[in-house]
């Protein structure tokens, strides 16, 4: 073992190492290029270089940049999304990130070509703005230029149907198809970007150019001709190439191809490093351009950041703030979100980053300005306020304050535990029947503000809900004249000059509209008009006010208003709309308390289930629960005490104690009061917790997969038997022979941990032989610490043994440290003494 690994285990272990991206409050638009940023990687042999110095990274795939799947259909993504995804994967301490649809995009509407011969130009809008915020926050992109595979962006199977071959794999050898493929590649390859003033092929942003995504079917002669045309067209970036899955024989064969790209489902350090010693053994840079992120472990990332011959490793796939709220959810099962919905998403994305930052060393970046959170609604929920907003990039959790006073203040904090974005909307259980303004602090891991949102307020029958201009979604018309460009962290809206325009907004019970626009001396605003029936519109005369360079109009829509419009004229310089603010008589009032319901488990229940979750029917017109559980009949000392649900049942964080007897009362509330269960508090009494009841397995090989014998001991035949069982149903049977060992032991990794935390002793059925001076040694691993208690064994009779929790110690092989029993990861038995037939069988966690 390399002596510097013993060093880089413990900053893989220190949570502040893995996460040090910095963050800084200026605009996204204000970090000129560096230097850094106007040089190329290159290739020095089986290396890439940055500036002369080694060039190694770690990222991910954020293969939806340029056209999305994600958004109810196809369509081009929000630049909100594409900012904060490239923010988080920094965030992540990525320094390349891999994208499909920045180059592949074919066969539809919204594509770069839609159809054969034709090329449409505002498909390169959010693949420009990709490239120039990737530029401004110093990552590298690698780019395909086609797919394997017929997705919604297409690929080579678009263009091999387009001229009509009869095999998507003829495209490899079709003259046809070889020149569309270049006509393709030199159109994407020439686009100039706005934003950088530089053509694709001479912006250094762009690492490499991919020949496709998991191209199974290239063949050397290909390879050689497309390579050497991208060489030819674009001298200063690296060609890569890869297949599907092993090292492609081609793209390592061929002297035009820089970068081979390798997948791997699931992730493997090992495939990994022989697949890199062969890549470099030929004289090419290795990437893994796509592994399963659910797979990477913290030795495989120690692994593959002491490898010289991994230069690259790119997880599949991070997926940003979604525009209202959440994140965005794609279900392909290797979905990564920062900071983690779920305990194992967190270990995931605490690997990844930690490989990133390990294998890409210290590296000078740009700092990353914060977008703050955005409120982007609050809704009434049977009167109590649901508050949704858009997450900040960065973020670990956030606050949410409230006042009663207006939008200055004083403000109090509501969130008293941490909150999430999977948080969102969240419920202010304890909504004021007066006006209530909100706002909401990102903070960071360790509980710093990063930044606070603007504040929003609602009036105690009032809806809010925001239009951020990142789409056309909530609009119902608007003209094709007008234009959607990135401000910042905003976005304005104007026609082009000397254009008329108009956008409309429906509108149901409306109370207020308000608009803001960015305007500087000689901006035209529109005006504002109303309809009722959605035919004949009626101009009315806004509420204006101007500050700090917006000006913002503001109508109270007529009753019975149907939709809302602001219509530009012709002018050369028209006031670009930068957000949309509408208020609303709420949707969903209480007029009175909610209506009866019954809790779960019933009044006097016996033996319930340590891990089952609480549960009640539903309660009219209830905007959420409150669920209280005491040891105590007066519900004093609390060990549950929950508001905010807004479901009909809950889990405890962790078991309740068994065989003990507990007093529960749930309460439905909603904005004019609250309601307990009929008869609340009810008590019921839990019975014990089941480790294992041998019920489950379908036969002795299953039970000898789940239980490994340790290959350190005896040999140990496992089988089921149910004539010698503790009353019905199967018990283990272990024929064992401890031998020259001593012991022989048969160790069980629990598929999910186990809480034993509310038990106090161990409880197992047994049966020995006969054989004398037999012992048993019960062990199990207790938060990464293993305990262990040795009982006796003696004579043919079954009997029940109890061991005390508090009897079982750490071996002296083991690490000492305290007893934690809320997270139970393995159990095990070793059978001491003479060979011989053991059975076990009702293993219980119990008081």
């Amino acid at each position: 073992m390399p002596r510097h690994r013993r060093r880089t285990l413990a900053a893989l272990l220190t949570v502040g190492a893995l996460v040090t991206a910095t963050v800084a409050s200026s605009p996204a638009t204000a970090d000129p290029p560096t230097r850094t940023a106007d040089t190329f990687v290159e290739r020095e042999g089986t290396t890439l270089t940055l500036q002369g110095e080694p060039f190694r990274f770690a990222g991910t795939n954020l293969y939806w940049l340029g056209l999305d799947e994600n958004v109810g259909g196809v369509d081009h993504p929000t630049y909100f999304r594409i900012d904060d995804a490239l923010k988080t994967a920094r965030v992540m301490n990525a320094t390349v990130v891999r994208s499909h649809t920045l180059g592949t995009s074919l066969g539809c509407v919204p594509c770069i070509q839609p159809e054969p011969g034709e090329f449409n130009e505002d498909a390169f809008a959010p693949i420009d703005y990709a490239i120039a915020r990737a530029r401004a926050y110093g990552l590298r992109l690698i780019v395909p230029l086609t797919d394997q595979w017929d997705y919604y962006h297409g690929g080579h199977p678009t263009m091999a149907k387009w001229l009509g071959l009869q095999d998507p794999e003829d495209f490899y050898a079709d003259p046809r198809a070889k020149a569309a493929y270049k006509e393709y590649s030199r159109q994407v390859l020439n686009h100039r970007n706005p934003y950088t003033g530089l053509r694709y092929k001479d912006d250094p942003t762009i690492m490499s150019w991919e020949l496709g995504n998991e191209l199974n079917g290239m063949t050397r002669d290909w390879v050689d001709e497309m390579g050497a045309y991208l060489g030819k067209l674009a001298p200063r970036q690296l060609i890569s190439a890869g297949r599907q899955q092993g090292v492609d024989t081609a793209a390592l064969a061929s002297p035009e191809v820089d970068i081979v790209d390798v997948h791997y489902y699931p992730s493997s350090a090992l495939t990994m490093a022989a697949d890199a010693a062969r890549v470099t053994g030929r004289g090419k840079v290795y990437i893994a351009g796509e592994h399963g992120s659910d797979s990477l472990t913290a030795a495989d990332a120690l692994t593959l950041a002491d490898d010289p011959n991994v230069t690259g490793v790119l997880s599949w796939s991070l997926f940003g703030h979604a525009d209202d709220h959440g994140y965005v959810q794609h279900d392909d099962g290797f979905t990564l979100h920062y900071p983690g919905d779920t305990a194992a998403m967190r270990t995931d994305v605490l690997a990844n980053a930690a490989l990133a930052k390990m294998i890409g060393g210290e590296r000078r970046l740009p700092a990353l300005p914060v977008t703050p959170p955005l409120i982007t609604s609050i809704t009434k929920r049977s009167g109590i306020n649901e508050i949704a907003w858009r997450g900040t990039a960065g973020a670990h959790t956030y606050r949410v304050q409230r006042s009663v006073r207006g939008p200055h203040g004083p403000w109090s904090t509501l969130t008293t535990t941490p909150v999430g974005d999977i948080d969102t909307p969240w419920l202010d259980a304890t909504t004021p029947r007066t006006q209530a303004s909100y706002r909401v602090s990102a903070l960071d891991r360790a509980g710093r503000t990063l930044a606070t949102s603007a504040p929003l307020g609602a009036g105690p029958g009032q809806d809010v809900e925001v239009d951020t201009l990142q789409s056309w979604a909530r609009m119902s018309a608007h003209s094709d004249s007008l234009r959607r460009e990135p401000d910042g962290d905003g976005i304005r809206i104007a026609p082009r000059p000397r254009a008329t325009a108009h956008a409309a907004w429906k509108v149901v019970r409306p109370e207020a509209f308000t608009a803001r626009f960015a305007t500087r001396a000689g901006s035209a605003l529109p005006t504002v008009q109303v309809t009722r029936d959605g035919t004949t519109w009626k101009q009315v005369k806004p509420v204006r006010s101007t500050a700090s360079g917006t000006t913002t109009l503001r109508i109270e829509p007529p009753r019975g208003t149907e939709s809302v419009r602001l219509v530009w004229a012709a002018t050369p310089r028209p006031a670009p709309l930068s957000g949309i603010t509408l208020v609303r008589e709420a949707a969903s009032v209480a007029t009175a308390a909610p209506g009866a319901f019954r809790q779960n488990p019933g009044d006097g229940a016996t033996g319930v289930p340590v891990g089952d979750p609480l549960t009640w029917t539903a309660s009219e017109n209830a905007a959420h629960y409150e669920v209280v559980l005491s040891t105590n009949a007066d519900l004093s000392d609390p060990v549950i005490d929950v508001t905010g649900l807004r479901t009909t049942s809950y889990r405890p964080p962790v078991n309740l104690r068994p065989n003990t007897t507990y007093h529960l009362r749930v309460t439905a509330v909603n904005g004019a009061g609250s309601r307990s269960a009929d008869g609340a508090p009810t008590s019921f009494t839990t019975g014990a917790l089941t480790v294992d009841d041998f019920e489950e397995y379908p036969d002795g090989a299953a039970l000898s997969a789940a239980y490994a014998r340790n290959p350190g001991g005896g040999p140990v035949t496992l089988s089921l038997d149910s004539q010698h069982a503790d009353g019905e149903g199967h018990a283990l049977r272990a024929a064992h022979d401890p031998g020259a060992p001593g012991y022989a032991g048969i160790v069980r990794t629990l598929p999910t941990a186990q809480d034993w935390g509310g038990a106090r002793n161990l409880r197992l059925w047994a049966r020995p032989d006969g054989t004398e001076d037999r012992s048993l040694t019960v062990q199990f691993v207790a938060a990464g610490i293993y305990w262990e208690k040795e009982v006796p064994l003696t004579g043919t009779d079954s009997t029940t043994i109890d061991i005390p929790l508090a009897d079982f110690t750490n071996p002296p092989w083991a690490t000492k440290g305290p007893l934690d029993l809320t997270h139970i990861t393995q159990l095990s038995f070793y059978f001491n003494g003479q060979a011989g037939t053991t059975w076990i069988d009702s293993i219980t966690a119990t008081d």
